[in-house]
């Protein structure tokens, strides 16, 4: 039993280490934060696929963490938040909740919604890169929307702004994904 929270132990940190690595990674920039990074979303949400919810939480949290203090070093978004309450939101809905989210991608292994497990794999990390965006969108709104260009709602500023890294982001984990699954013997790791 020990040995196996060892094994557990030591392939979150694993992963958490490749996501944040992944994560320097970038490929694309965004002005104001986001970025297209190569699949750093993937190894944590793979842990989720993995060992299910509650281990894919507490790997993704420590995720969030690494992701707050890297932004606090980077220094290009904390002093935009004027207030205590903008700083509570962006550290919130841009850090901790959305990367803190990535850990449900396997709640459809146990509760299949679909009748393969690939489906359901991919199911589960296209609502929890959703609900992410949602984390993102509402932080776009609340603070980064005075930056919408005159004529543009804040609304739609968010939407197409965090859609826009978001979304290459997710479709490059989801090709690695069905690449991934295509190997048997990864595959067989990851059940």
């Amino acid at each position: 039993m020990r040995n196996k929270k060892v094994k557990v132990l030591t392939e979150c940190a694993v992963m958490v280490a490749l996501a944040f690595a992944l994560s320097c990674a970038k490929l694309f920039e965004m002005p104001l934060g986001g970025s297209v990074t190569v699949a750093s979303m993937l190894p944590i949400m793979l842990i989720g696929v993995k060992y299910g919810t509650p281990t894919g939480l507490i790997c993704a949290f420590a995720y969030s963490l690494l992701q707050c203090i890297q932004a606090l070093f980077v220094g290009n978004v904390f002093p935009y938040c004027e207030t205590s309450v903008t700083l509570i939101v962006c550290l919130l809905f841009d850090y901790l909740l959305p990367f803190s989210l990535l850990g449900f991608s396997g709640i459809f292994r146990k509760r299949p919604l679909l009748k393969s497990d690939d489906g359901n794999i991919i199911l589960g990390m296209s609502l929890t890169v959703l609900a992410r965006f949602l984390c993102h969108f509402t932080t776009g709104v609340v603070i980064w929307g005075q930056w919408a260009p005159d004529g543009m709602g804040k609304f739609l500023y968010s939407f197409l702004y965090n859609g826009a890294y978001l979304s290459i982001d997710f479709i490059i984990c989801i090709l690695m994904t069905i690449y991934i699954l295509k190997n048997s013997e990864v595959k067989k790791l990851l059940s």
